[in-house]
């Protein structure tokens, strides 16, 4: 294990050696952080940084034991009374007190990877937003049935306000749902222990729609031009299909779409084709089922809250295991993600 510290708050780290050399986010005030090796990580002093944590961390105010959350937030450095240090030194006791917890990236699964990957959505965090994403177009379905017919105008406008800002935020939470998975991490992150900047939101959603529009266009032009669509047009969508996972995982590990390399992607393809071949299939089937979901029809809201829940489980579960394909072939697909 590699212990280093964040240049820029002075965030203790830890991190398994099979990351050495990547770019990382510190997870106390995520900028980027290069996880040194070894040698690097002895020689280097501690920096003359107050760890103030920029954004509140991670399960900071839950029981470790509940729900199975993650122990990256342990402290790891007991304080004076704790370790039996009885010096009499107060300023030694408040050094102690002040210094910042270690975090180190990576988790072992509870369960058997078969039963503990359904799991995943099962931390606080997950369940939280889980009930965010099933219940506020839940909620705006119910409050349309009861608003007079004067606000219905305002209500509307409004409801396209906040509808925008929960496809940002979700966009944005399943892209952190892959990265933290890529860290080897194995239950739902936080997201909301600050709520992101909205550039940094419309970035994601272009990033992961860019990636798919790009895939298509082939498609889309060989369309236009000839005005059929026969089966080569068919080909070309399902080479879009084909192709779009391993470009949607790249796009958001790179979190740009100088990620979409074609002679790498199709190389990363190549090293591992058969369990790509899974995570194809995965995001078929999700695809599937999610048109299925949508077009069902009900007039039970009820119904619709329970739908919406389970697909958005799925969804969590389909960008975990995302995630963990990059954590697990790493070493195959040799992607640079210090950029």
């Amino acid at each position: 294990m590699i212990e280093f510290y964040c240049e820029n708050c002075g965030q203790k780290i830890g991190a398994p050696e099979t990351l050495i050399g990547e770019s990382r986010q510190c997870p106390n005030c995520k900028s980027k952080v290069i996880v040194p090796d070894a040698q690097s990580a002895k020689s280097a002093e501690k920096p003359d940084i107050p760890a103030k944590p920029h954004k509140k961390l991670k399960y900071t105010d839950y029981e470790w034991t509940l729900l199975d959350v993650r122990q990256q937030y342990e402290v790891k450095n007991l304080s004076a009374d704790q370790a039996g240090v009885s010096d009499g030194l107060d300023d030694k006791k408040h050094s102690r007190k002040d210094e910042p917890k270690e975090i180190q990236y990576g988790e072992e699964r509870t369960f058997p990877w078969f039963i503990d990957i359904f799991l995943y959505p099962l931390s606080l965090p997950g369940l939280m937003h889980l009930a965010i994403f099933a219940g506020v177009p839940a909620l705006m379905l119910i409050l349309a049935n009861f608003i007079p017919v004067v606000l219905t105008i305002l209500f509307y406008r409004v409801c396209l306000i906040i509808g925008c800002l929960f496809v940002l935020y979700m966009f944005w939470y399943f892209a952190e749902c892959v990265r933290d998975s890529a860290d080897g991490w194995v239950r739902a992150p936080q997201g909301m222990g600050g709520i992101p900047e909205l550039s940094d939101m419309f970035k994601q959603m272009i990033n992961i729609i860019g990636c798919f529009a790009f895939l298509l266009l082939p498609a889309i032009i060989y369309i236009l031009l000839t005005g059929r669509a026969d089966i080569i047009a068919l080909l070309f969508l399902v080479a879009a299909v084909f192709m779009y996972p391993i470009c949607f995982l790249s796009v958001v590990l790179h979190d740009s779409l100088s990620g979409f390399d074609p002679r790498i992607l199709l190389n990363s393809i190549r090293k591992t084709f058969w369990p790509y071949l899974g995570l194809v299939l995965l995001f078929v089937l999700f695809a599937a089922s999610s048109c299925v979901i949508c077009l069902f029809e009900t007039n039970s809201i009820f119904v619709e809250i329970i739908l919406l829940f389970v697909m958005f489980y799925v969804a969590l579960i389909l960008f975990h295991l995302t995630g963990r394909f990059y954590w697990k072939y790493k070493e195959k697909l040799k992607w640079n993600l210090q950029s």
